[in-house]
């Protein structure tokens, strides 16, 4: 009887403090490991899902690109078959739509280690005077990049559908559509001029000497979209059709001749942009041209040749990163204390975006 009443109170007895302490410090060691787990588990998640989503961008965008360069064309006439500039405002297409804390311009800017005094160097950046292309920022509203292409024709009722077109890429801030209140996005716009008009405004983009800054009233892929791709339809409103994909915050090239050596072996021969220039001529502008008056470089006889490799480069923000960029350009949040605006609209870019670079041989052939 004794031991059964002494089995009773064993059993009845509680937990004693320490037991408590004990079991609370497991939980707690478990709830801690199982929020690290989940946080990383939501952090490698949204990791992959904006690089599979910048990725696919970025893939869209290059192949169109390198479809365009495939079918590339040139004349010895003297003209301009192909220009590019790395603009050093927002004033190029006259459609940028500002922000309260805009990307700043001259952090936009980096091509050279001089362009960038605390970054890194290695051998590459100190013996070709440059930057690594990832490193790399072709200006506040990237690079405007135009030529001319017989590529397959994009528009279901164009009637000819491999005649020689004018094609133009260049980033605008713009809304998606052309709404008012439609929020606006770092844009890369393709311009596609018919035909027609490319056939009547003549096969030379010079920025000055060119006929590509009119537009006609019959047709809305007009010469003038080489420089403004944002235009106006039928009903009088703004339209975005020419805007190839949203997020791109950068874009840039480099061209190339394919030069042989002294000892027989070819090597890329960079002409744009020209890091050894002091002035926008030849570094921030490119145009390939046979005009006389460009070949007066004894040093650089060939620097305004028609290239035969491009580097192509964008920058892809994923879409939680177009967010805090628009958040931060229209003052919702703001910078950290001790960091600069213009330094915080770049961190916040390069933390939420991806850089990709493709090399396309240009497959041209004189006409």
């Amino acid at each position: 009887m004794k031991n059964s009443l002494g089995a009773l109170k064993i059993r009845n007895r509680g937990f004693t403090m320490l037991e408590l302490l004990v079991a609370v410090a497991v939980t707690a060691i478990l709830a801690t490991m199982l929020l690290t787990i989940t946080r990383q588990v939501v952090v490698t998640h949204g990791q992959t899902s904006g690089n599979l989503e910048t990725n696919q961008i970025a893939n869209f965008v290059l192949d169109q690109i390198q479809e365009d360069l495939h079918c590339a064309l040139y004349r010895n006439d003297g003209g301009a078959w192909m220009a590019a500039t790395i603009p050093e405002d927002t004033s190029t297409s006259g459609s940028w739509k500002t922000a309260s804390n805009p990307k700043p311009t001259e952090e936009s800017i980096r091509l050279t280690p001089n362009d960038w005094t605390d970054g890194p160097t290695d051998a590459y950046t100190d013996a070709k005077k440059q930057l690594h292309l990832p490193d790399c920022r072709f200006g506040v509203a990237g690079t405007w990049f135009r030529f001319f292409t017989q590529s397959p024709e994009l528009d279901p009722d164009a009637s000819v559908s491999s005649s020689v077109r004018a094609v133009s890429y260049q980033i605008v801030r713009h809304g998606l559509t052309g709404a008012p209140k439609s929020t606006p996005r770092y844009q890369l716009f393709r311009t596609d001029v018919s035909a027609k008009d490319t056939f009547y405004s003549g096969y030379d983009l010079h920025p000055v000497d060119g006929n590509y800054t009119t537009r006609s009233a019959n047709d809305r892929r007009q010469p003038g979209n080489i420089v403004n791709p944002i235009f106006m339809d039928e009903a009088g409103k703004a339209a975005t059709d020419f805007s190839l994909a949203a997020n791109i915050i950068d874009f840039g090239i480099r061209a190339y001749l394919i030069e042989p050596s002294s000892s027989g072996r070819k090597y890329l021969r960079q002409i744009f942009p020209d890091v050894n220039a002091t002035s926008g001529t030849g570094k921030y502008e490119y145009i390939a041209t046979s005009s006389p008056a460009y070949r007066t470089s004894a040093s650089h006889p060939l620097a305004h040749a028609f290239p035969e490799v491009i580097d192509l480069m964008v920058r892809v923000l994923t879409t939680q990163g177009a967010s805090a960029i628009s958040s931060f350009e229209d003052g919702l949040i703001s910078a950290p204390d001790g960091v600069s605006k213009e330094e915080y609209w770049w961190q916040l870019a390069e933390e939420n975006s991806q850089v990709y670079i493709r090399r396309v041989r240009i497959l041209s052939t004189g006409i």
